[in-house]
């Protein structure tokens, strides 16, 4: 019997990712499909296969069952090189079993917790019609380029043949899933919900789960993800530790008062966050308001009071020193969602000529995957959504964001250096940015964020791309270039000193709106415009003041502001940058703000 390349796709996507109104049910969806692609993985090791992506062997830790958001991360496609001897068919088979039989450990934990409130009839038939899984196998006899290009190629077109299992429910009024409407909600309609196991699921007014969203929801015990809130939160949180010991003080007390079971509270209970492990959305006025109007419902007083209390105290961490608080102002509410993917891996991966070489190059990626964690959570204060190779997804404070997308970039680099296409081009990483809104909805997050990562990617792919979505509305504020090498002037250096400007008041906060004004004035002129058109930047900022309204923009700023505004495009371009940058900088305030005297007194 001759050697096979064998391999399995694992789905739904939809279902287990991308489907998600809360960061757990992202997070969690994303760790649920990587447990089921490592069980199968370890099911071919432990049967004598040799696992190709991702490149682990028989005994290998990393196969092991996770246990929180720190587990190695496996993609859903799995490439194996399997010895001769091992029938296929019969492989296939162990594998897809105990792939099912790792998604159940999770579904039966849920159904156990939930058995009261769901019907077992809807909830079995979602639960065994779930996983997608579907394999093929070809030959191998030394030609390794030919063989993987040959069972790629088989398993899209049995992916394009779809397994359905018709439902019993059909013609039935049941409601449908609230994360994807894809499936019937199995809550069932004659008993409410248990208000401990509401507040728990954190479910909203009227929300419907499917089986898949209802393990999302609840699944594997005490892991909460932090939200979307507590990233953003996170500078004004740094700032406050840093400006003295009576302003953390009164952080810990309101943390006090965070935790446990509380309706307007979640506790982190992760190795992240842990300076204030709470999603913190009693620290913004608007969020506190809405609070207390729903505590109203409740009606319970020492909930009221506590509320109160917490009110009093972020106030006075909030409210200006000459009116009797520190100054820390309201926290910003705008977070940073970061989606990066490589360049040419495909195209690199169709060069490899052998299984070792193959392998040698998933173990680059896998290692670039647990560097992506010390990059965005250690280095950089984020909050890692998933890294399996080449693919990236994090949620970032503001501050933050561009330091973590350089750092990303340049480790992908050195990783893959070894690997150049037949034109002499070594994988690259196009990263995306998409700054928004916390209360903008996370579907909607993920969707801009992909739009980034689309953006960083065209035209010449290797970008850095940053997208701006104001509450306001209307469309985004877009910047985007190709990545430079560290230490030149590309996007991400420029940014760091309009920042560096902004922080220092180097820079009238108003003058980048009328360089766009300006901008649409010159519109179409030819390079003769240019000139002229430097005059009348010129001209704009020397009338600006910076810093208190007294000092004029310094000589070198100013050449190096004229540097970037020869044209029309590049002055527009310019203007773009310097109002992301006014947005990043307001983070960078937050955080920064150390040795705040307190109260005027």
């Amino acid at each position: 019997m001759s050697k096979h390349i064998y391999t399995l796709s694992i789905g739904p996507v939809q279902d287990f990712i991308a489907a998600a109104r809360r960061t757990r049910d992202l997070w969690f969806g994303s760790f649920l499909l990587s447990e089921i692609s490592k069980a199968s993985a370890k099911e071919i090791a432990d049967n004598g296969g040799l696992l190709i992506f991702p490149a682990l062997k028989k005994g290998d830790k990393d196969l092991n069952p996770g246990q929180n958001n720190t587990a190695f991360n496996a993609a859903n496609i799995i490439l194996a090189e399997l010895p001769e001897g091992i029938v296929p068919g019969e492989l296939d088979k162990k594998v897809q079993n105990a792939a099912k039989i790792r998604w159940l450990q999770f579904a039966d934990e849920v159904k156990g917790m939930a058995r009261d409130i769901i019907n077992e009839k809807i909830w079995d038939d979602q639960v065994n019609d779930v996983i997608e899984l579907y394999s093929a196998w070809v030959p191998f006899n030394g030609d390794y380029p030919s063989a993987r290009k040959r069972v790629m190629h088989l398993l899209a077109g049995r992916k394009s043949v779809r397994d359905f299992i018709q439902p019993d429910n059909l013609g039935l009024s049941i409601d449908k899933s609230s994360l994807d409407g894809a499936r019937e909600s199995v809550f069932t309609k004659d008993k409410d919900l248990p208000k401990t196991l509401s507040l728990k699921m954190r479910l909203t007014k009227g929300e419907k789960l499917c089986a898949v969203g209802l393990t999302k929801r609840l699944g594997g015990g005490k892991n909460p993800f932090p939200s979307l809130v507590r990233v953003a939160l996170d500078p004004w949180i740094r700032g406050v530790l840093k400006s003295g010991e009576k302003q953390k003080t009164i952080l810990k007390e309101i943390g006090i008062l965070c935790s446990g079971e509380r309706p307007y509270a979640s506790e982190t209970r992760d190795r992240l966050y842990q300076e204030f492990p709470y999603d913190g959305q009693v620290l913004f006025p608007s969020r506190l308001k809405q609070l207390k109007d729903e505590l109203n419902e409740i009606g319970d007083e020492n909930l009221k009071k506590d509320l109160e209390t917490i009110k009093t105290k972020a106030d006075l961490l909030q409210r200006k020193e000459n009116k009797g608080g520190y100054g820390h102002g309201d926290p910003d509410p705008y977070l940073a969602l970061l989606v990066a993917d490589g360049d040419r891996i495909g195209k690199t991966i169709s060069g490899i000529t052998s299984p070792d070489g193959h392998r040698e190059f998933s173990s680059s990626l896998s290692i670039f995957a647990s560097k992506a964690r010390e990059i965005v959570e250690t280095k950089h204060q984020g909050c890692l959504v998933y890294s399996g190779g080449d693919d990236v997804f994090a949620f970032l404070p503001v501050d933050t964001c561009i330091e973590t997308a350089r750092d990303l970039h340049d480790c992908f680099g050195d990783l893959l250096k070894q690997y150049p296409d037949e034109t002499g081009c070594s994988p690259t990483l196009s990263v995306g940015i998409a700054i928004c809104h916390i209360r903008d909805p996370l579907e909607d997050l993920r969707t801009y964020a992909k739009i980034a990562e689309q953006s960083a990617k065209n035209p010449d792919r290797n970008g850095l791309a940053i997208h701006l979505h104001t509450r306001s509305g209307g469309s985004p504020l877009k910047v985007r270039e190709q990545w430079l090498p560290k230490g030149e002037d590309g996007l991400d250096k420029r940014l760091s000193k309009w920042v560096e400007m902004h922080t220092e008041n180097l820079f009238p906060d108003k003058a980048a709106y009328e360089l766009r004004e300006l901008a649409k004035i010159y519109e179409g002129w030819d390079k003769s415009s240019e000139l002229p058109l430097q005059k009348d930047v010129e001209r704009v900022l020397m009338r600006k003041r910076a810093g208190k309204g007294t000092d004029k923009i310094k000589g070198p700023d100013m050449e190096y502001l004229l540097r970037w505004a020869t044209t029309w495009e590049t002055l527009n371009n310019l203007a773009g940058e310097l109002i992301l940058a006014r947005r990043i900088t307001e983070n960078k305030r937050q955080a920064d703000k150390k040795n705040k005297s307190g109260p005027v007194e």
